[in-house]
């Protein structure tokens, strides 16, 4: 009687196979990762020096592949169009400007608070912090934005999705404070936030920092300016 053949088994991976086979993906998928977040500011980079050499509306795709070195097909890899690029830059200033209204939560002083907002916001709103071209490219590219969400629907929605943001922050801020007796506010919150709103974009708009105003001379015309409009009450919490 001939012996019938067993079924080959397959020898089980060992726990050490598994990690290096997890620790090869990870490097990898990060490697990938990192290099396409190198691409993405690469055409960031020369996007923000096209917009503030001819326009928002004077740039073209073509003019922003010539100037990161890369051509059509690549590009588009990354952006579809010049608003894409707009929502991606806008995207990065929500998060930043998230991170400096999250730090508004942890102070008693609402006026101070505000202050230190006013102050962070047109800081990275004016100045280039990446280094990737002129001291007050920010501040240029702010100014191009702004004019272009003024016939453009859609840049105009990207920018309302920025400002809808920090909007909803403040209002809740306030309205904190309010409740704690903190502040007695001279209009509705949602004036308040606006008025606010409009004088540090209006020193963006007018590009202080540029004109040789330091950051710091600003701290007291914020200070009475938030002053004046949520008079705050001295209360203690």
């Amino acid at each position: 009687m001939t012996d019938q053949a067993m079924p080959r088994q397959t020898p089980a991976a060992s726990s050490d196979d598994t990690e290096e086979s997890c620790c090869f993906v990870t490097k990898l998928f990060g490697k990938r990762a990192r290099n396409r977040e190198a691409q993405e500011e690469r055409i960031l980079a020369a996007a923000t020096t096209c917009f503030i050499r001819s326009g928002f509306r004077g740039a073209s795709m073509n003019d922003i592949c010539s100037e990161a070195g890369m051509s059509p097909g690549a590009l588009y890899r990354y952006f579809s169009s010049k608003e894409a690029i707009i929502e991606h830059i806008c995207a990065q200033h929500r998060r930043e400007s998230a991170e400096i209204l999250d730090r508004m939560s942890s102070s008693n002083d609402i006026i101070e608070a505000v202050v230190k907002v006013g102050i962070e916001h047109v800081r990275h709103m004016s100045m280039d912090m990446s280094n990737n071209g002129p001291a007050d490219a920010s501040a240029r590219l702010f100014i191009e934005v702004r004019a272009e969400a003024t016939r453009n629907d859609a840049v105009a929605a990207i920018c309302e999705l920025h400002e809808g943001m920090m909007r909803e922050r403040l209002i809740a801020a306030f309205t904190a404070a309010k409740e704690a007796g903190l502040i007695d506010p001279v209009v509705e919150l949602e004036l308040a936030v606006a008025t606010l709103a409009a004088m540090g974009e209006g020193i963006i708009l007018r590009n202080f920092p540029a004109q040789g105003v330091p950051l710091e001379a600003l701290e007291p015309v914020f200070r009475a300016l938030a002053t004046a409009v949520l008079r705050p009450t001295n209360k203690q919490l």
